[in-house]
């Protein structure tokens, strides 16, 4: 009987560490993806700050759209960062969860196999007393 529940003990412990690697998997292609829309709106904010000159007057007109579209870009690009954060809170509060059931569950697994060890020393124990006491009353 023991024996099941320390194998299912286990298995649910297992469960939960696949439960967390792919989570984790998940949120570090997130988490790319992010540091990438971060960066693309750096790079354009880089080129706005460097391109974003009016170098002749005919060039005015195309310089002002540019600016626009840019500026345009970094904003759809830093929200798209933004609302990627909310899933990516959401995973680390998942993995935070199933982390902390598996050490549950795990803890539950040290406390059985405790109580399995403790209880194995004490028939032990108990037997060499009852042999103990059977050597001694022949000794007699």
């Amino acid at each position: 009987m023991a024996n099941r529940r320390d194998r299912a003990l286990g298995l649910i412990e297992r469960l939960h560490r696949v439960e967390i690697e792919a989570r984790a998997v998940e949120l570090n292609a997130l988490r790319d993806k992010m540091t990438d829309l971060e960066r693309r709106s750096a790079e354009t904010a880089e080129a706005l700050a460097r391109d974003g000159r009016i170098v002749s007057i005919e060039s005015a007109p195309y310089v002002g759209a540019y600016i626009r579209d840019a500026r345009a870009q970094i904003g759809a690009l830093d929200r798209a960062r933004a609302d990627l954060e909310p899933q990516a809170t959401a995973l680390e509060d998942a993995m935070r969860e199933s982390f902390r059931e598996m050490k549950t569950v795990a803890t539950v697994a040290a406390r059985a196999k405790l109580r399995a060890t403790q209880a194995r020393a004490a028939r032990e124990a108990a037997d060499t007393d009852e042999m103990v006491l059977l050597r001694w009353g022949r000794d007699d």
